[in-house]
Order: C-alpha cells, then sequence, then structure tokens
C-alpha cells in the first residue's frame, strides 16, 4: 500500500481557503459589533432624549405643586407611585403619597431616590447639567446632554414642561 502526504499546492489552497474563510468570518463579526454598538447608542440616546425627561414629567405632574422642592442640580417632590409603578390614590380619591422622590446632579450622573430605596441609583449618565425651574405655576425640566457615544454623539438640551397638580 501506498501512502501519500499533501503536496505543497494542497497544502497553500488549504492555507488559503482558510484566510478567506477568517475574513468572512472577521467582516460578519465587525459588522455584528457596529450593529450591536449602534444599538447602544440608540439606547442610550433615547434615554437621555425621551424616557428618563418623560418619566420625571409624568411623575412630577403627579404630584402636587406645593410639595414640589427645586434646588441647585436636586430636586425632589411627592410620589404617589407605589414601587410597582401603579399610581396609588386613598379611600377619598386623593393621591396616597409614598413619599419624596429626589433627584440629584453628580459628576455627569442623574441619581434617583425613590422613597423605598435606601440609596440613590443611577438613572442617566453623559449629562452636563438638569434644572427644574418654576414658571407660571409649571415647571421647565432641561437637560443638558453631552453624548460622545461609539458610533454616534450628540450635544444639545432637552426640554419638557410639567404642571403638577394644585
Amino acid at each position: 500500500m501506498n501512502r501519500r502526504g499533501l503536496t505543497l499546492v494542497e497544502m497553500m489552497l488549504a492555507m488559503a481557503l482558510s484566510f478567506v474563510l477568517m475574513v468572512a468570518m472577521l467582516g460578519t463579526l465587525k459588522a455584528g459589533q457596529g450593529t450591536f454598538l449602534s444599538s447602544l447608542d440608540a439606547v442610550a440616546l433615547s434615554d437621555c432624549q425621551y424616557r428618563v425627561p418623560r418619566e420625571i414629567v409624568q411623575k412630577l405632574t403627579a404630584s402636587s405643586a406645593e410639595q414640589v422642592t427645586a434646588g441647585n442640580g436636586t430636586f425632589a417632590f411627592a410620589n404617589a407611585y407605589d414601587q410597582a409603578h401603579q399610581f396609588r390614590l386613598d379611600l377619598q380619591g386623593r393621591p396616597e403619597w409614598q413619599g419624596l422622590t429626589v433627584y440629584r446632579f453628580d459628576g455627569g450622573r442623574l441619581l434617583q431616590k425613590e422613597p423605598w430605596d435606601k440609596t440613590p441609583r443611577t438613572i442617566l449618565r453623559n449629562l452636563a447639567s438638569i434644572s427644574l425651574r418654576p414658571a407660571h405655576g409649571a415647571y421647565l425640566l432641561t437637560l443638558s446632554i453631552d453624548y460622545q457615544g461609539f458610533t454616534r454623539s450628540f450635544r444639545g438640551e432637552v426640554s419638557m414642561w410639567a404642571t403638577p397638580v394644585n
């Protein structure tokens, strides 16, 4: 029986095919990574521009105007939402206050402390500043965003009005 090994030409052909397959796999992984990082940026920008400001305004609107305290980079207001994010009413149909929700700007992060939380938690990053200013019975929430992402960047302000109940 005559055993035969690989010739140099066969070996070079196998190496070339392996190289082509590796380049194709790396290209696919790079495209997937780009899509993933772009999705991360889209979520982060959505949080900065829409979700977090809207959530704050929703809770502030459900608060009482005399229970809003705004300071330098910090603000707080009464919260009638429970831990399950359900709006609570007492037997007379008035809001059942759970306690104060406190927001604080700290080194580019927005921290939130709900009445049931022991410590504040970060709900937003990439901020340059935040303010809550009273004007004509309403409040203007302004977030200055400085987002430098993987595939996108955004620098600007997001403002929303909230009118607490009386």
